[in-house]
């Protein structure tokens, strides 16, 4: 009795390659929206610091902006999330466009997660679903 898969989805390499182009207009559109929302929240921070650092005490409001700001940054990264996990793919930062694609090697009955970070030409990387960044491989060294 073989073990239930760790991933809901599984891509080859042939298909993670065929999905770059549209991860690679969705990580722009996610690039602009989270640099406003970012944006506003560094500019309401700043903005009580300047206050503070004058003297006066931020009011309640202006604290409560500053959050509902943060959290609207934070609920749409979730959003970011989940949108690029429906389709099965792990978004592991959003800033750097660092993407996997869970892959299964039948020779080596072993999951794998095929890396991909923004910027690169294709995927040219793996690593194991225990490794991370720093234990990417050459895709030349991918069991099948």
């Amino acid at each position: 009795m073989s073990a239930p898969p760790a991933f809901q989805k599984y891509f080859t390499l042939e298909e993670a390659v065929k999905t770059l182009p549209a991860v690679k207009e969705t990580l722009g559109i996610a690039h602009r929206q989270m640099d406003e929302l970012r944006d506003n929240v560094i500019l309401n921070k700043r903005l009580l610091l300047a206050k503070q650092d004058s003297g006066r005490v931020p009011s309640d409001a202006e604290v409560a902006v500053l959050q509902e700001k943060f959290e609207g940054y934070e609920e749409a990264l979730g959003r970011w999330t989940e949108y690029f996990g429906k389709q099965g793919i792990i978004l592991r930062e959003l800033e750097a466009g660092l993407i996997d694609f869970p892959y299964h090697s039948y020779s080596a009955d072993q999951d794998f997660l095929l890396c991909w970070r923004l910027g690169e030409d294709g995927i040219f990387y793996f690593h194991g679903i225990n490794e991370g960044y720093a234990g990417r491989h050459p895709i030349t060294l991918l069991p099948e």
